[in-house]
């Protein structure tokens, strides 16, 4: 059934994503395509490049450094991006956890993961906030939409503030009561990987306050890098638009995005989100989809990237690894 469900949820996005480039017209969007021309090689390098790269710089601030290099993290986090590009899902977090063996334990790997996924999150919740925060004194924008963004935002902080409660109360007891409605029973050493987990994510949060201060900050500054590419779509389309409507834009942008974290791909939901912010600010809501497919070819060129690296990167066969929590923790997440 669910696989059915998200067969569907797919098959609608695509018929959307139609639906909206027939409605603004096809013969304008291949225009605009063809001015940018040989731009559209470097929208598919720069800025995500840099992106990409404070992002990992941001999960490498949960970890210790002498264990893993940052060109190993970000080989190891493209293939993992990879992984939920082709899935539709997170299922790639997993597969970082387990290329990172031996230089980091699963259990732990897995841990700081949900730590940053977290950060990333809310970074995200934060960007939207600064694009917010900077349309009051420099855009005139519709009321109705300017409310929607501040009730958006409203969202986002429950769904974050709700997010850590969770992490911080455990999860695995919430995991294995789900289970057992199914019928299913966990083993011994399923609930001990669980619990394990469990105690890994709390000290995380106990232990190393500063460094997810650091990594939502450095994540947030990888949110703001990817304005860059708003803001090249529309100074080699030659519109009229500074560095701070491409925040705003990109902002409000991913903001619509978070809302359709159900519907694999954000399929249509992105491309109308875009649409509407793009309207919003005066520049045509054609411009909106025009972005959206550029954005959407960038992402498919690296998947692409990423499967080879997964296909290169082999983990090292398991040793004994000392648990990478700070050692004032140590005894609170390992096994006796």
């Amino acid at each position: 059934m669910r696989v059915t469900i998200r067969v569907c949820l797919i098959v609608a996005g695509l018929a959307s994503v139609g639906y909206l480039a027939v409605t603004s017209g096809v013969e304008g969007l291949l225009t605009a395509a063809r001015t940018l021309s040989w731009r559209m090689a470097v929208l598919l390098v720069f800025p995500y490049a840099v992106v990409a790269l404070l992002h990992t710089v941001a999960w490498n601030c949960l970890l210790p450094r002498h264990r893993v290099s940052l060109g190993q993290l970000f080989r190891v986090r493209l293939a993992g991006e990879a992984v939920n590009v082709a899935t539709w899902s997170v299922g790639g977090e997993p597969v970082k956890a387990y290329l990172l063996r031996p230089s980091l334990p699963f259990v732990d790997a897995c841990a700081t993961l949900i730590v940053e996924k977290t950060s990333l999150t809310i970074a995200q919740t934060l960007f939207l906030a600064l694009g917010l925060l900077m349309t009051i004194p420099l855009f005139e924008l519709p009321q109705s939409f300017r409310r929607a963004m501040w009730a958006l935002l409203g969202v986002q902080l429950v769904a974050v503030g709700g997010l850590l409660l969770v992490q911080l109360g455990g999860v695995s007891d919430r995991v294995l009561r789900r289970l057992g409605r199914f019928g299913v029973t966990a083993s011994g050493s399923y609930r001990d990987g669980l619990a394990a987990l469990d105690r890994s994510v709390v000290a995380s949060y106990a232990t190393q306050r500063g460094a997810i201060v650091r990594c939502t900050l450095v994540h947030l500054l990888g949110w703001v890098a990817g304005s860059l590419e708003v803001y090249l779509v529309l100074r080699w389309l030659n519109v009229h638009a500074s560095l701070g409507h491409a925040v705003a834009i990109d902002a409000f942008g991913t903001g619509v995005k978070f809302l359709a974290f159900a519907i694999p791909g954000a399929l249509g939901v992105l491309e109308g989100g875009f649409m509407v912010v793009f309207a919003a600010f005066g520049l045509g809501s054609g411009l909106g989809l025009l972005f959206t497919g550029i954005r959407r070819l960038r992402m498919v060129a690296w998947s692409a990237l990423g499967v080879l690296l997964l296909a290169l990167l082999r983990p090292a066969p398991s040793v004994s690894v000392r648990a990478t929590i700070p050692s004032r923790s140590y005894r609170a997440v390992s096994r006796p």
